[in-house]
């Protein structure tokens, strides 16, 4: 008979908040500012970016929304061909609310992976909806992937080819959901096809991957990108994994990083450097701003003090390749930043444990300094309570308009069978943004939050296990 296993969580959020209103007025309206510039005269500060006009925001009316998210994932087997199973993840989601769509509720119905998997001991196959996780940034297509596995000589290759979906999305390139980001998008779906191979000679692994996507209407590259990585632990107290990417369809080197990382009982030491290059599809308006990388280089640890005490802290200092831009109007533009995060768990007994980190960025720009912390109380393996606060600033340095957040929070969960699992959040949060005129405006809120979980099937899946048996 067939088998089946399916879950369902569904959430709400309540939350209100303050928006922003655009307006403008005449040219001959605005007034000089003491600072330099222009304002209207109730102090607003305004762009005079037409001949006749200038704009500027104002604070806006009170707004409230009521997103909604309910997601499947499914899995069915026992179909009469062994090793043959079909998935199924999805989601619907909404806003109850009168006005404007709430962010990330647009399609109101997306099918995340929908495929049938055939797996046999020397193959692999797949077709449908696939999400794809690699070097080369998450994919998503509509086709099919085959995998083949070479045990004797640790030999791995994998292929896979069909129609592409966006680019950090669950819709096709064409879909008009794209629209506000890419007015340029291709009138058809691109075509993609690619592979990877690995090799795990003893305790190293060594991967390559290659992908290229076609605009089927013009025959012309979408995009054709490579990438080698390795992993392997040269002793059993350290590991080294690094990687790179190259950008074939331009011509230039990709995203790279390479990590050391030595381990002991009671620590650990990672020493590491990386590099970030956008990318983004040759179709895209987006390429040709010439975004630059930034490299870095980085280090990190982790201490189990005591045996209730665990610290960790991470350390990175960045720097931006040149531009080649002119920027004469402001000659000394910082162009290297650091960021440092320290942070530590105590577990106070059996029921009671407390996480708090802090951490500081100086940027090109801006630069963030937060605390959080979280305490949380469980008398028992079906009942978690927890409280959660912190701050967030962001002072801005070519921009009057500093954010401060102060927000404090409640959370509780409860599994009522191995079956349902409930819980919900409430959260305050003080939100200001700080400018020196009128425009100054507070986006504070309450937010509420809460969903369940179902789990259900058929219990093919939960036999007990065999009995042991002596083996020579």
């Amino acid at each position: 008979a067939q088998s089946y296993r399916v879950r369902i969580d569904a959430r709400a959020q309540s939350v209100s908040y303050r928006g922003l209103q655009p307006d403008s007025v005449l040219r001959t309206e605005a007034v000089a500012a003491p600072g330099g510039g222009f304002e209207t005269s109730d102090g607003f500060a305004v762009q005079c970016s037409a001949a006749a006009w200038c704009f500027y925001f104002r604070p806006g009316d009170e707004l409230r929304q009521v997103p909604v998210n309910a997601s499947a994932n499914a899995m069915l087997w026992g179909l009469g061909l062994r090793g043959l199973t079909i998935h199924l993840t999805a989601r619907l989601t909404g806003d109850l609310s009168s006005g404007a769509d709430f962010p990330g509720t647009e399609p109101n119905g997306q099918l995340i992976e929908g495929y049938a998997e055939y797996n046999r001991s020397f193959y692999s196959l797949r077709g449908g909806r696939l999400l794809l996780s690699s070097r080369l940034e998450p994919f998503g297509f509509d086709g099919l992937w085959a995998r083949a596995r070479w045990d004797r000589t640790a030999l791995e290759g994998t292929l896979y080819g069909g129609w592409g979906l966006g680019q950090a999305a669950v819709v096709p390139v064409t879909s008009a959901f794209l629209t506000p980001l890419d007015d340029f998008r291709p009138a058809d779906r691109q075509i993609v096809f690619g592979g990877e191979a690995s090799w795990r000679p003893g305790g190293v692994e060594l991967r390559g991957e290659y992908r290229r996507e076609v605009d089927p209407e013009t025959d012309h590259f979408v995009s054709e990108r490579a990438a080698l990585s390795a992993s392997g632990r040269p002793a059993p107290w350290l590991v080294a994994n690094g990687g790179i990417d190259y950008n074939i369809a331009e011509g230039n080197w990709g995203s790279a990083d390479a990590n050391l990382t030595y381990l002991q009982r009671r620590f650990s030491v990672t020493l590491g450097g990386r590099r970030h290059r956008p990318y983004f599809s040759l179709w895209t308006l987006w390429g040709a701003f010439s975004p630059v990388p930034w490299n870095g280089v980085n280090a990190s640890a982790q201490v189990q003090a005591t045996s209730w005490l665990s610290l960790r802290a991470r350390g990175e200092r960045y720097w931006y390749e040149a531009a080649e831009v002119n920027t004469g109007f402001v000659p000394d533009l910082e162009d290297d930043g650091w960021r440092l995060g320290l942070g530590g768990t105590a577990v106070m007994g059996r029921r009671w444990s407390f996480t708090g980190g802090y951490a500081v960025e100086f940027g090109p720009g801006a630069s963030v300094r937060s605390f959080d912390g979280t305490l949380t109380y469980s008398p028992s393996g079906r009942l978690m309570l927890s409280a959660y606060g912190g701050t967030f600033d962001r002072p801005l340095e070519l921009r009057f308009y500093d954010a401060e957040l102060t927000y404090l929070g409640a959370r509780g969960e409860v599994e009522i069978s191995s079956a349902w699992r409930v819980w919900g959040d409430a959260g305050w949060y003080d939100d200001q943004r700080e400018r020196p005129d009128p425009a100054a405006s507070a986006w504070d809120q309450v937010r509420l939050r809460g969903g369940i979980s179902l789990t259900f099937g058929t219990n093919a899946d939960r036999l007990p296990l065999p009995p042991a048996r002596r083996t020579p």
